[in-house]
């Protein structure tokens, strides 16, 4: 009942804003964000002779264009490392553990208490209200009614973009095969702006998925000339440099390929429909690597850092890079701000407008410098009973400092990989929701073939040491110096010579998470283990576990 009574208020109070929108204002920016699914930071612009990775393979001319023409940041980082409440956290600004239910992944909400989630409006709806035509394509992945509904998912000319390699590569003529999918995702850009008004400003938000696993095997070489050769002596010293963790890892690069000739058709459009220079072009993408051990799902630098570049004439530099790190809970506020758009909402991003204007001297002091991280649930069944896997980080410049709340539990999945979990959960309906076959386990890694090698080898002692980083226990704190061990696989933690630098930290993360009444620090400190966030025993309240 309450629930629904807060509901009818919501929609009370939103059809009043939309009958007080404020009217199209001719001179406002337009806003276009491109956000591919699963995308680290991935873009040939990034490549550092002195430091080989990945980024010195890629080939990425419209994102490397776009940084030469605005700002590129070089340490971006997002709210967690998971799709909904990742996405959530840039369209309301805030720290994922403030949405409630869009805290995880898919957002279930179980029991009859009112969701935070229920009255956030977010920056979507802010820039409807001051009249912005606002839109999507692709995936949204949390609530739709924050983007006007399922009518403003404009897929008109079809979704098949999104299966790009698997298209693509099955096609006869792979050439008019990639025309056609990019005419598809010029068609839907066409038909979201054809619905604005005159002179009426927009927000599109583009989010294919193309970047999200599955990935069809081989196509980096055949579809775009990646082969996985190159990637020899540039992969993270995590994984194993071999054939098939490279290959794996070249399709994936193909993606992102495909991802920025994406991003070059609605940069197209702009220019055809005269909107180019007067629209805010952000690329970037929604958390780090899937189905490789140590990237989503996971806080250190391979699950979380991305891409991040922002183009606006006038108001942005030119060629400027910014290494202090920030999230992508900054979007919202700077986005707003932009707009000359009031966010009404409390937000914990910051505006980082101030810091890309072409006038600003000291840009690297105008940014905040760290970054709050952190992680529950991802998938049900990665751990006996549904628990989630509790952790939080703050990023630096220079430290990563990692809070593992429950390092008695399974950061991936309970060992051994290769056998089915009992997943026995009693939700409140009393049906036990049960296990899943060996194959087809759910962990909180992605199917595909690197996941399958290291559930082949596993107890193979030629992978010990990085199915351990991948896959084993974690302590309760981590530290990393990420000016000697970029990769973030020597635990600094408990040594005195870092005993400041840990305490400093620690202090700094728990005042922010205390300061935003995260659930995980509050009260007992096991709310994200317990009803409404996850299915419990409704007489003692807990999770059942086998």
């Amino acid at each position: 009942m309450i629930r629904l009574i807060w509901g009818l208020v919501l929609i009370v109070v939103s059809r009043g804003a939309i009958l007080s929108a404020d009217a199209p204002n001719s001179n406002q920016i337009n806003i276009v964000l491109a956000f591919a699914d699963d995308l680290g930071r991935y873009a040939s612009v990034y490549a550092d002779p002195t430091d080989p990775s990945p980024n010195d393979v890629i080939n990425t001319p419209v994102f490397d264009a776009i940084a030469a023409e605005g700002t590129l940041f070089e340490n971006a980082f997002v709210s967690v490392p998971s799709c909904t409440p990742s996405r959530a956290a840039l369209l309301t600004g805030r720290h994922f553990f403030r949405n409630g239910s869009h805290a995880q992944l898919h957002h279930p909400w179980y029991g009859q208490q009112m969701d935070p989630w229920d009255g956030v409006r977010g920056m979507g709806l802010a820039l409807a209200d001051a009249g912005y035509h606002i839109g999507w394509s692709y995936k949204m992945h949390l609530s739709e009614d924050r983007m006007g509904g399922k009518k403003r998912n404009y897929v008109r000319a079809g979704s098949r973009f999104n299966g790009f390699s698997s298209n693509v590569d099955s096609a006869d003529d792979t050439a008019v095969a990639k025309a056609e999918l990019l005419d598809e995702v010029r068609q839907n850009f066409r038909a979201f702006l054809d619905d604005r008004g005159d002179e009426q400003p927009f927000f599109y938000w583009f989010n294919p998925t193309n970047t999200h696993r599955p990935w069809r095997q081989g196509s980096g070489q055949r579809l775009w000339g990646l082969s996985p050769d190159r990637l020899r002596g540039k992969m993270p010293i995590f994984l194993p440099d071999n054939e098939v963790i490279r290959e794996d890892f070249a399709d994936y690069l193909g993606e992102a390929m495909a991802f920025d000739e994406a991003v070059g058709v609605l940069i197209d459009q702009l220019k055809q429909s005269g909107q180019w220079d007067k629209t805010l072009l952000v690329i970037s993408g929604d958390h780090g690597a899937p189905g490789f051990p140590r990237g989503k799902c996971n806080l250190y630098d391979f699950g979380t850092r991305v891409p991040l570049v922002m183009r606006l004439p006038g108001h942005i530099a030119k060629g400027r890079r910014i290494e202090a790190p920030v999230s992508l809970i900054d979007l919202a506020p700077t986005f707003l701000a932009l707009a000359d758009v009031d966010a009404r909402e409390a937000m914990d991003g910051q505006d980082l407008s101030v810091a890309m204007s072409p006038g600003e001297s000291t840009p690297e002091m105008m940014v905040r410098g760290s970054v709050i991280m952190g992680r529950e649930n991802h998938v049900d069944e990665a751990r006996p009973g549904g628990l989630p896997y509790p952790m939080r980080a703050i990023r630096t410049r220079d430290f990563l400092y990692v809070i593992n709340f429950a390092p008695d539990r399974w950061p991936v999945a309970q060992p051994p990989l290769a056998a089915p979990l009992q997943t026995m959960v009693q939700p409140p309906s009393g049906k036990v929701r049960g296990k899943r076959s060996t194959d087809r386990r759910r962990m909180d890694l992605d199917f595909g073939p690197t996941r399958d090698f290291f559930v082949r080898y596993e107890g193979d002692d030629s992978i010990a040491e990085m199915w351990s980083l991948g896959f084993a226990r974690r302590p309760a704190e981590e530290l990393y110096d990420i000016r000697r061990d970029p990769d973030q696989v020597k635990n600094l933690a408990g040594q005195p010579g870092y005993a400041d630098t840990q305490a400093e930290l620690r202090a700094e993360l728990m005042a922010t998470l205390r300061g935003g009444r995260d659930p995980r620090v509050m009260g007992d400190g096991d709310a994200f283990d317990l009803p409404p966030y996850t299915r419990g025993d409704p007489q003692r309240g807990r999770i059942m576990a086998p």
